[in-house]
């Protein structure tokens, strides 16, 4: 169901409401490329069949899906094309065209091959829990998430939201877990890992399917080395890859998830899967941010800013230092819904 995830928060001011988004994204339900669009973007039922809701409502937890399709045009078709034109003109008039004339050219080449080139498409699915107000984008790149949050606000313009970020920075932490081979309680340190210098070289040392207790990988981060990447597993349930950016990548069920469990029908599989799926990781997360020193408290960070960059003796500092403390409690009344 979700092999990645780029995670984000939905501001607590936000009204969940599954009626009202759905008939948002159908006014930008995907159309294929037409013959000289270059890409198309637009929501798909999630669950893949033709005629399907938009937004499927699972256990409590939001299913939405957007397809891209772009027309693929080779570079070496391009160039192909163009350098014909360009003999073409050159023979005709006795000069060869300038770069600027050929930027032009080219252009005109790439709009008439449009129609001809073959198209590719591709999947996001989305997954928001109202209750924990929590947003995930199965994407492999914070790019294409981007690209994705962009249109779903669109669509529904109340939603407010920023990148999870933990208090602890997590290669800091993966860091610290990798020298004295504690990690969280419920989590494993499995056997791949990235270690990264943070200065020009960007030197990097990669281990996979090795033994990351060694005096080897300590020695790497005693020089400075930090983890961008670290292979670990959740009670036995879920292994992933965690990265600096907080972004869990490699999502993989493991067996005793599935124990006890008949394989489904085919009408009944996506159901199923999507309940699996959200169950299962909608406790990881939270868990695994708590293992990051918990979740970074924007509210609270941006009022003590302000407060800190006002001029002294100014209106807007003693106004500031009085809604600090305010907001800091007010934030932690409206914590997160983790549970």
């Amino acid at each position: 169901m979700f092999k990645n995830l780029i995670i984000y928060r939905i501001a607590n001011d936000w009204q969940p409401n599954a009626e009202k988004l759905e008939d948002a994204l159908e006014q930008e339900r995907f159309e294929p490329c037409g013959a000289t669009q270059a890409l198309s973007a637009g929501w798909v039922p999630p669950r893949g069949e033709p005629g399907a809701r938009l937004l499927e409502e699972i256990d409590g937890h939001w299913l939405v899906s957007l397809r891209l399709e772009k027309r693929v045009l080779p570079g070496s078709v391009v160039r192909e094309h163009l350098d014909e034109l360009v003999e073409k003109i050159e023979q005709e008039t006795g000069r060869r065209p300038g770069k600027k004339q050929q930027r032009d050219m080219k252009e005109q080449v790439e709009l008439e091959l449009l129609p001809r080139a073959f198209t590719l498409q591709s999947h996001l699915r989305v997954w928001i829990s109202p209750k924990q107000h929590l947003l995930m984008v199965d994407a492999g790149s914070l790019g294409k998430a981007d690209e994705l949050i962009s249109l779903l606000v669109k669509a529904d313009t109340s939603l407010n939201l920023h990148l999870l970020q933990s208090a602890e920075s997590p290669a800091a932490c993966m860091a610290a877990w990798l020298m004295d081979g504690v990690p969280p309680k419920d989590f494993i340190i499995d056997r791949d890992c990235e270690l990264k210098a943070a200065d020009e070289m960007k030197a990097a040392v990669r281990y996979a399917r090795h033994n990351l207790d060694t005096d080897e990988v300590k020695a790497h981060l005693t020089s400075g080395k930090m983890p961008t990447r670290l292979a670990m597993t959740w009670k036995e349930r879920v292994s992933f890859t965690l990265t600096d950016t907080l972004q869990v990548k490699g999502i993989k069920f493991l067996d005793v998830v599935f124990d006890g469990r008949d394989k489904p029908a085919k009408d009944e599989a996506f159901d199923v899967d999507a309940a699996l799926a959200t169950g299962e990781l909608s406790h990881l997360i939270p868990e695994l941010v708590e293992g990051l020193g918990g979740e970074l408290d924007f509210i609270g960070q941006s009022a003590k800013i302000a407060a800190e960059h006002a001029p002294k003796g100014s209106a807007t500092a003693a106004v500031e230092a009085h809604r600090a403390p305010a907001m800091d409690a007010e934030a932690a009344t409206e914590a997160a819904p983790w549970d």
